[in-house]
């Protein structure tokens, strides 16, 4: 992970908060604890999505984690996203970004009413980890 989103979690751990965790190994399992139903992910995940890692900071309506897919999928994924890093509003966001780009990783994002989503995906390796603000 980036040392910019590595330091955002970090902080966000110093502070006195609700920060719950959830960990599906599938997708199946995320749709069973209603993970999209409650706004942290969007359901924009292809079918083949495993090791999905949720950290949900409660009080400041933050998410972050990670999942992996078949990379065959990587185009059913891609088709619901906007290329481009979303302007999340974080100190350092563009050394974030650019730190994501120099691992290899291109910037995506997805947004609905309530909440904007960046997801930076590596698709050679089938993984995207991703921010909610």
């Amino acid at each position: 992970m980036p040392f910019a989103l590595a330091a955002f979690a970090c902080a966000c751990g110093m502070l006195p908060s609700d920060v719950v965790e959830h960990t599906y190994p599938t997708l199946a399992d995320a749709r069973r604890d209603d993970l999209f139903v409650k706004g942290w992910l969007p359901d924009v995940l292809p079918p083949s999505t495993v090791e999905i890692r949720t950290e949900n900071n409660l009080d400041l309506n933050i998410s972050s984690g990670e999942f992996s897919f078949s990379p065959e999928e990587a185009s059913l994924l891609i088709a619901k996203l906007k290329r481009g890093p979303a302007q999340m509003g974080f100190a350092n966001w563009d050394k974030t970004v650019n730190e994501y780009a120099d691992d290899g990783y291109a910037a995506w994002s997805y947004g609905d009413q309530y909440s904007t989503w960046a997801f930076f995906c590596d698709m050679s390796i089938a993984r995207c980890e991703y921010i909610m603000k």
